[in-house]
Protein backbone atom coordinates (compact mmCIF):
# COMPACT_ATOMS: atom_id res chain seq x y z
CA UNK A 1 0.00 0.00 0.00
CA UNK A 2 2.93 2.28 0.63
CA UNK A 3 4.56 1.67 -2.50
CA UNK A 4 1.08 2.51 -4.59
CA UNK A 5 0.87 5.81 -2.46
CA UNK A 6 4.49 6.93 -3.17
CA UNK A 7 3.91 6.09 -6.49
CA UNK A 8 1.03 8.11 -7.04
CA UNK A 9 2.90 11.45 -5.29
CA UNK A 10 5.66 10.75 -7.71
CA UNK A 11 3.30 10.22 -10.99
CA UNK A 12 1.50 13.15 -9.96
CA UNK A 13 4.32 15.49 -8.96
CA UNK A 14 6.04 14.74 -12.50
CA UNK A 15 2.33 15.48 -14.69
CA UNK A 16 1.69 18.56 -12.35
CA UNK A 17 4.55 20.21 -13.89
CA UNK A 18 4.40 23.06 -15.76
CA UNK A 19 6.14 23.79 -19.04
CA UNK A 20 8.04 26.35 -18.07
CA UNK A 21 10.02 24.38 -15.23
CA UNK A 22 10.74 21.48 -17.63
CA UNK A 23 11.59 24.31 -20.62
CA UNK A 24 15.51 23.63 -20.80
CA UNK A 25 15.64 27.42 -22.74
CA UNK A 26 14.53 28.85 -19.63
CA UNK A 27 16.96 28.76 -16.80
CA UNK A 28 17.10 31.61 -14.45
CA UNK A 29 20.26 30.90 -13.34
CA UNK A 30 21.90 31.41 -16.43
CA UNK A 31 20.24 34.47 -17.03
CA UNK A 32 21.88 37.79 -16.20
CA UNK A 33 20.66 39.73 -13.29
CA UNK A 34 20.65 42.59 -11.93
CA UNK A 35 22.53 44.12 -8.91
CA UNK A 36 22.06 47.87 -6.29
CA UNK A 37 25.04 49.49 -5.27
CA UNK A 38 23.46 51.96 -2.34
CA UNK A 39 26.15 54.69 -1.18
CA UNK A 40 25.92 56.78 2.12
CA UNK A 41 27.76 59.75 2.31
CA UNK A 42 28.41 61.14 5.52
CA UNK A 43 30.85 63.55 7.62
CA UNK A 44 31.43 64.52 11.25
CA UNK A 45 30.22 67.29 12.36
CA UNK A 46 32.43 68.55 15.50
CA UNK A 47 30.09 71.28 18.16
CA UNK A 48 31.58 73.45 21.00
CA UNK A 49 28.68 75.42 22.53
CA UNK A 50 29.93 77.07 25.37
CA UNK A 51 26.72 79.30 26.58
CA UNK A 52 27.15 79.58 30.23
CA UNK A 53 29.98 77.17 30.68
CA UNK A 54 32.25 75.03 28.62
CA UNK A 55 31.74 71.96 30.41
CA UNK A 56 30.97 68.81 28.63
CA UNK A 57 29.48 70.77 26.04
CA UNK A 58 31.35 69.48 23.52
CA UNK A 59 30.75 66.69 20.79
CA UNK A 60 30.38 64.98 17.58
CA UNK A 61 27.78 63.90 15.56
CA UNK A 62 27.20 62.41 12.66
CA UNK A 63 25.67 64.35 9.92
CA UNK A 64 24.83 63.24 6.26
CA UNK A 65 25.82 65.03 3.07
CA UNK A 66 22.28 65.94 1.18
CA UNK A 67 22.51 66.94 -2.89
CA UNK A 68 25.86 64.66 -3.42
CA UNK A 69 26.47 64.06 -6.68
CA UNK A 70 27.00 60.32 -7.46
CA UNK A 71 28.38 59.10 -10.87
CA UNK A 72 28.68 55.69 -11.81
CA UNK A 73 31.58 54.30 -14.40
CA UNK A 74 32.32 51.18 -15.92
CA UNK A 75 35.26 49.23 -14.42
CA UNK A 76 38.50 50.03 -12.49
CA UNK A 77 39.44 54.06 -13.03
CA UNK A 78 41.21 56.09 -11.04
CA UNK A 79 39.86 59.28 -10.98
CA UNK A 80 42.37 60.98 -13.08
CA UNK A 81 41.88 58.27 -15.67
CA UNK A 82 38.64 59.34 -16.74
CA UNK A 83 37.39 60.39 -19.84
CA UNK A 84 33.65 60.38 -21.50
CA UNK A 85 30.48 60.11 -19.17
CA UNK A 86 29.25 58.49 -16.64
CA UNK A 87 27.20 55.15 -16.51
CA UNK A 88 24.93 56.59 -14.40
CA UNK A 89 24.25 59.81 -12.21
CA UNK A 90 22.59 60.49 -9.43
CA UNK A 91 22.40 62.74 -6.14
CA UNK A 92 21.81 62.01 -2.52
CA UNK A 93 18.85 62.23 -0.86
CA UNK A 94 18.06 64.23 2.36
CA UNK A 95 20.28 61.17 4.52
CA UNK A 96 22.70 61.16 2.06
CA UNK A 97 21.94 58.02 0.90
CA UNK A 98 21.91 57.22 -3.06
CA UNK A 99 20.55 53.82 -4.53
CA UNK A 100 21.85 53.12 -7.79
CA UNK A 101 19.58 50.46 -9.27
CA UNK A 102 19.56 47.63 -12.32
CA UNK A 103 23.21 47.55 -13.07
CA UNK A 104 25.03 44.27 -14.71
CA UNK A 105 26.99 42.39 -12.23
CA UNK A 106 30.48 43.70 -12.97
CA UNK A 107 33.05 45.86 -11.75
CA UNK A 108 32.71 49.65 -11.33
CA UNK A 109 33.90 52.81 -10.42
CA UNK A 110 31.72 55.03 -8.07
CA UNK A 111 32.48 58.97 -7.19
CA UNK A 112 31.35 61.37 -5.28
CA UNK A 113 31.60 64.48 -5.48
CA UNK A 114 30.32 66.93 -2.21
CA UNK A 115 31.07 70.54 -0.98
CA UNK A 116 33.71 68.74 1.14
CA UNK A 117 35.40 66.74 -1.53
CA UNK A 118 35.55 64.08 -4.30
CA UNK A 119 36.54 60.62 -3.08
CA UNK A 120 36.36 57.43 -5.43
CA UNK A 121 35.61 53.51 -4.42
CA UNK A 122 35.89 50.51 -6.83
CA UNK A 123 33.30 48.30 -6.21
CA UNK A 124 31.98 44.69 -7.62
CA UNK A 125 28.41 44.14 -7.86
CA UNK A 126 26.66 40.50 -7.79
CA UNK A 127 24.50 38.79 -9.08
CA UNK A 128 20.50 39.92 -7.36
CA UNK A 129 22.64 41.85 -4.85
CA UNK A 130 22.69 44.86 -2.76
CA UNK A 131 26.49 46.73 -2.60
CA UNK A 132 27.23 48.95 0.13
CA UNK A 133 29.74 51.76 -0.28
CA UNK A 134 30.11 54.57 2.69
CA UNK A 135 31.56 57.44 1.97
CA UNK A 136 32.80 59.68 5.33
CA UNK A 137 34.31 62.77 4.94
Amino acid sequence: MKNLLLFFLVAFGLTSCSKDSLDQSIDNLLQPGKSEIMVSTTYLNWTNQCETSCINTSGETLSFIANAKVDLYSGEQNESDIIGTPIMSIKTNDKGEALIVDVEPSSYTVIIDTPLGKKSRIITTQLHRRSYIDFSF
